[in-house]
């Protein structure tokens, strides 16, 4: 079939397939599959052929899905592979969904193919990363910083010195100011900015100037020499100017400043940082160190710095708005947060990690670094005016916001010095070994140093980025288990390992076996960590444990009779018993706290007292039917009182022998009946002549125990034999009834099949006598089968494997 011509009947023939599959697989049920599984050997093992079919189809399609792509596909061998790696399966099918809609986009007519001329620089990449979110990375064909005029020196280790060739608005020349080698450079502006003094108009509430909707304008990109003076002449006549960065560090050792956007009232600037001449930039020094300019940043700390590394520029007259919010105790004191506040705009924030060095630039990062500052210059206004409200004679907020800007003006960068021994750093292995709770051995401790000084070597001589070369994740599970060889390193690192690591896995190889030595003879993390705290002041955020050997203790019978005996329950003495070859350990004894951790000094709730004997015999004498105890023992030849039984009677205390005045009990068998008039039951005429009359017995105050009973009346044998003739004929007659319902049954159990809910139970046997009891009570015996084939839905069987021939079924009751 020509897919292209009729590709309408193709679908439908492929959508009707579909759904008969669908409703064929669904009249299925789980539990249906998993009995028939178990029921048949045969049944199961198709399964199994077509599951592992399937399994290999996916594979196969995952494969051919992430060819010339940056994806790994996973490989699915079986159902565990799937849940273990859905995170990439998803991945792919992101990807796919991806590359499609770009089809759609451009076959609608959405987007347009770049000529061949503009495919020099590779566009970006869009990959979904989540809900709805993106990133961009891409794959630049030549380093930006290959290009610049300046290059780049990461092995360089002498102090640095700024870039800056002159310097405007200056009060101390360039030359006495930026100081030099020997004694050290300084900050060129440092005397400008310590003795700056702010406009008046910072310390004034104003009417807040309302910003332009961004939609009204479209901002300019400035990319050449040409365009930053025409950009440099209209700063010149502002009075406040917003300005923000966007770095990248993801492919360059210490990072490059990639875009800078700059703002005032009416236009929008983004200037292209990443020019081979990006070092004259530093021609806007006449707009930044103008004292008459405010220059209005959001989280300068590390801005300031970028500025200086990397063009030469400095900042006089800095108003930093995150001070702004801690001023005035604001709950969010992002920027993201101020958008929303003052301007009600969302700040996409998932951009911000873009990689920044693409060009041209996708229109939804030029929207993101526009809003960095268009809207910078009103939230300045908002701050200013709340800032003078909330000030008062005793604190003025205003001065604490402007003197912790001038703090971060004053700012100098300086070249980082990799320190292997100490660790110490910016980039040094201590701050990384201090943001974990490691317990590392000596050899372990060695790999990660070597690893870290390895993985800092090759960044510098690359001009790449530490995580890049190798991860902070895989350096930690690399130290931890210290794989020397290829196969050991795939077996502990199974996925997720980057190409740029495995090209080169030998050159780690030999790092790991060379720190592994080393570490052997060097120092333990405990003490480096001792010495840095001791030298340098340096703490740990959360402090390692250390390792300690479990002692040497008895187990079993042997355990349990050293603790009874340090605990003195068995009347041992308080030395303790010594066995060869065994470490002693003292056992701890359990005291009840007169206080406690949480409720404080609580009195015990359950006190124990001493139990008193009376109180303990008064308590049972109220349950039980107690005599009185006596206070001697009883014996024959000493006078004892007599407890006579309650006959009405007062009881009488004698002197002589208790034998003597009570006659001998009678041997023979009383007979006596108890009749309640009242539960009286009404017989036949034939159960009365059945019925043997007893004599009724007589109280115990009229007849003396032991006394001779009346003597029956003599039978009739005449009316006996009749009586026992209908007695043998009933009996026949039952007997008859009860053979023909036996024979009954066994008939019906001849053709019925075995029921196991009515089986007898092997574990607990019923007597035919209580079972009848039971059934004539209306009793109901528990089936565990009741609900064997009525259950809704059956387990899940993706963790409990498979049921087979012979396996017996778990049924829910």
């Amino acid at each position: 079939m020509d897919l292209t011509a009729d590709f309408k009947s193709f679908q439908d023939l492929v959508q009707s397939s579909l759904i008969s599959v669908t409703k064929t697989a669904t009249q299925v049920s789980t539990q249906d599959l998993s009995f028939h599984r178990s029921s048949s050997e045969k049944l199961s093992r198709a399964l199994e052929r077509q599951n592992a079919h399937l399994l290999r189809l996916t594979s196969s399609l995952l494969k051919a899905a992430t060819k010339d792509t940056n994806l790994k596909p996973p490989v699915l061998r079986n159902q565990d592979d799937i849940e273990d790696n859905w995170r990439e399966v998803v991945d792919v099918v992101d990807d796919l969904l991806e590359k499609a809609d770009s089809a759609l986009d451009e076959y609608s007519g959405v987007i347009k193919r770049q000529s061949p001329s503009q495919d020099a620089d590779p566009p970006a990449k869009r990959l979904k990363t989540g809900r709805g979110l993106h990133s961009w990375s891409s794959e630049v064909a030549q380093k930006p910083q290959l290009r610049f005029d300046r290059q780049v020196n990461n092995s360089e280790t002498k102090p640095w010195k700024p870039l800056l060739k002159a310097k405007p608005h200056a009060t101390v020349p360039l030359e006495e100011s930026i100081g030099n080698e020997d004694v050290g450079y300084k900050h060129p502006y440092l005397h400008e900015i310590e003795q700056y003094a702010y406009p008046p108009s910072v310390y004034q509430a104003s009417l807040p100037i309302p910003f332009t909707p961004p939609e009204q304008s479209e901002p300019i990109f400035v990319d050449t020499e040409e365009g930053v003076q025409e950009m440099l002449e209209e700063l010149k006549g502002a009075s406040e100017i917003a300005i923000d960065l966007e770095h990248n560090d993801q492919r360059s050792y210490v990072g490059m400043v990639c875009l800078m956007q700059i703002s005032t009232r009416e236009k929008d600037w983004i200037i292209d940082t990443l020019k081979p001449w990006r070092e004259n930039l530093q021609i806007l020094n006449e707009v930044f160190a103008d004292p008459k300019i405010v220059k209005v940043f959001h989280g300068s700390n590390m801005d300031i710095i970028w500025l200086q590394r990397d063009l030469g520029l400095y900042v006089v007259g800095l108003f930093d708005t995150y001070h702004a919010c801690c001023a005035l105790q604001f709950p969010g004191k992002g920027l993201k947060h101020l958008l929303h506040q003052f301007a009600n705009f969302e700040a996409q924030k998932q951009y911000q990690t873009a990689d920044w060095r693409i060009r041209p630039l996708p229109k939804e990062l030029v929207d993101y670094a526009r809003s960095d500052t268009h809207f910078l210059l009103n939230i300045y206004d908002n701050l200013r005016n709340m800032l003078v409200e909330g000030s008062t004679p005793n604190s003025n907020l205003t001065d604490y916001v402007l003197s912790q800007s001038k703090k971060e003006a004053l700012q100098a960068y300086e070249r980082s010095i990799y320190d292997i021994e100490t660790g110490r750093g910016p980039l040094g292995w201590l701050g990384l070994l201090l943001q974990r709770s490691v317990r590392f051995s000596n050899e372990q401790f060695g790999v990660f140093r070597a690893l870290h000084a390895w993985r800092d070597q090759k960044a510098r001589e690359l001009d790449e980025g530490l995580q890049y070369i190798l991860p902070n994740r895989l350096l930690w599970i690399i130290a931890e288990s210290m794989p020397t060889s290829s196969f050991n390193f795939h077996a502990v690192i199974r996925s997720g390992v980057p190409k740029s690591v495995l090209d080169r896995l030998p050159e780690i190889i030999e790092v790991i076996k060379k720190g592994k030595f080393e570490g052997r003879s060097g120092p333990s993390v405990q003490e480096v960590l001792q010495h840095s705290e001791e030298v340098y002041g340096i703490t740990a955020r959360r402090p390692p444990r250390e390792r300690k050997e479990a002692p040497t203790t008895i187990q079993g019978l042997g355990a349990t009779l050293k603790q009874l005996i340090s605990s003195g329950d068995v009347g041992a003495s308080s030395a303790s018993l010594n066995y060869d070859g065994v470490v002693e350990v003292e056992v701890p004894v359990a005291t009840r706290s007169t206080a406690s951790l949480f409720w404080g000094d609580v009195p015990p709730q359950h006190a124990h007292f001493p139990a008193e004997l009376d109180t303990v015999m008064t308590a049972l004498r109220s349950v039980l039917p107690l005599a009185p105890a006596s206070a001697a023992a009883p014996n024959a030849s000493a006078p004892t009182e007599q407890a006579l039984p309650a006959t009405g009677e007062s009881t009488v205390s004698t002197t002589t022998p208790a034998p003597a005045t009570v006659p001998p009990r009678s041997t023979t068998p009383e007979i006596f009946t108890l009749k309640g008039s009242a539960t009286a039951k009404k017989r036949k005429a034939d159960e009365r002549d059945d019925a043997v009359d007893l004599p009724a017995t007589t109280p115990a105050t009229a007849s003396p125990i032991g006394s001779a009973t009346e003597t029956p009346p003599a039978k009739n044998p005449e009316h006996e034999a009749k009586r026992q003739a209908k007695k043998q004929k009933k009996a026949e007659k039952k007997a008859k009834k009860e053979a023909e319902r036996l024979a009954a049954e066994q008939a019906a159990k001849a053709t019925q099949p075995f029921d196991y809910a009515k089986a007898e139970s092997l574990l607990a046997p019923q007597t035919q006598a209580a079972r009848a009891d039971a059934e004539a009570k209306g009793g109901k015996r528990m089936n565990p089968f009741a609900k064997a084939l009525d259950a809704s839905t059956g387990a899940r069987r993706a963790k409990m494997g498979k049921e087979l021939a012979g396996k017996s079924m778990t049924f829910k009751s």
